[in-house]
């Protein structure tokens, strides 16, 4: 069967008509897109769970359903162990309001004292600098306590789309190898192994490395002093899974509370905690706990993430890397779209995967 080659513009053409139709779909589908990514991931962190529970003879669906019940158990341990902060913070609220709004106006009586600049202009500065960053991060927050009902939702939908994704998941499998013909059904099923492992390592790596970096910020803010430690240190790690922006976003917010918490000494310890933790975080444990799982360069990770927030807010910053790993694993089985996975790959990093997989196939060879 003779295919035809289309001419690069006529290629270039429906390549392009096909991100924007992708883009605009999961925009307007926002709404069951996003649950149904969450619990994509959830039910691929749980799915060994679940595999040694159906080994021991338990019934497919009750496996899925206390594989499910155990992560929300995990969760609500989490909560009612910040409840008490949390409780204290919302109390001392109007308190903190107040004296923040103290602290900003010295602050602005002193700027314009010192270099002549009056408040009006103050406040135009702050807000172009902070509106990319503190202006999302207080949105998030405001929406997150304003829309309690629309979250309880979202969360039921999906934790519901989890347990049924790991139902029905060789039914799904065998759904899409349907679609698909023999001589391509080898290279569906390595995507769908690879994708597996990759995101369960990815997202189990990230876990870990925030339950360390939310450790030893609450420790060094307890040994600092600051009120709402705990509360500060785990809200910071959430933040800090967002590439980038959200260690900022995260530093911002924590400043701010203990400006109005503490003494302005305290403010600026918190800031260089926050910081070197950071530093730590990012030339330590995330090279050595995630490692190389999803080989992404920097330039692909920063649009990402901003696509990312145009698309879904918060939640979309969130899903970015795990969403543009599936992207690169789909890309380097389609031979057409191999440019593509080389566009979103990090040269070096694959290198060092290559070499290393060479090597261990020497040992192997050897032995």
């Amino acid at each position: 069967m003779n295919e035809v080659k289309l001419p690069f513009s006529a290629r270039l053409t429906f390549t392009l008509l096909s991100i924007i139709l992708v883009i605009y779909v999961a925009h307007i589908g926002s709404g069951i897109v996003v649950p149904m990514m969450f619990a994509l991931l959830i039910a691929i962190m749980l799915l060994p769970v679940v595999q040694r529970l159906e080994k021991w003879r338990i019934p497919r669906g009750v496996a899925a359903i206390l594989a499910v019940l155990l992560f929300i158990i995990v969760l609500v341990l989490i909560m009612i162990m910040l409840g008490k902060q949390m409780e204290a913070f919302i109390s001392d609220f109007p308190t903190l309001q107040q004296k923040l709004l103290l602290v900003v106006s010295s602050t602005q009586d002193w700027v314009n004292e010192k270099f002549h600049v009056n408040s009006s202009d103050q406040l135009s500065y702050v807000e172009k600098a902070l509106m990319g960053t503190l202006g999302s991060a207080t949105s998030f927050i405001s929406q997150t306590f304003l829309s309690l009902s629309s979250l309880l939702v979202f969360i039921v939908f999906v934790f519901l789309y989890a347990f049924f994704i790991l139902f029905y998941r060789r039914l799904l499998v065998k759904f899409l190898i349907k679609n698909f013909r023999e001589e391509h059904r080898g290279k569906l099923l390595t995507v769908i192994g690879s994708t597996r492992s990759i995101i369960k390592s990815y997202v189990g790596g990230l876990m870990i490395e925030m339950v360390i970096v939310a450790v030893l910020n609450t420790v060094l803010f307890l040994i600092l002093g600051i009120k709402y430690a705990i509360l500060l240190g785990v809200m910071a790690a959430i933040f800090n899974i967002i590439p980038y922006v959200g260690i900022l976003s995260a530093a911002i917010l924590i400043i701010l509370v203990t400006l109005a918490t503490g003494a302005p000494i305290q403010a600026l310890q918190a800031g260089v905690v926050l910081f070197l933790v950071h530093v730590f975080d990012s030339n330590v444990l995330f090279p050595s706990i995630v490692g190389s799982k999803v080989k992404i360069n920097a330039l692909i990770t920063i649009i990402g993430v901003v696509l990312g927030n145009m698309l879904w807010g918060i939640p979309g910053m969130f899903l970015a890397i795990p969403a543009i790993a599936i992207i690169k694993i789909i890309c380097e089985n389609i031979e057409e779209m191999q440019p593509w996975a080389i566009l979103l790959g990090d040269e070096a990093k694959d290198k060092k995967v290559k070499r290393l997989k060479q090597k261990n196939s020497d040992e192997n060879a050897a032995g």
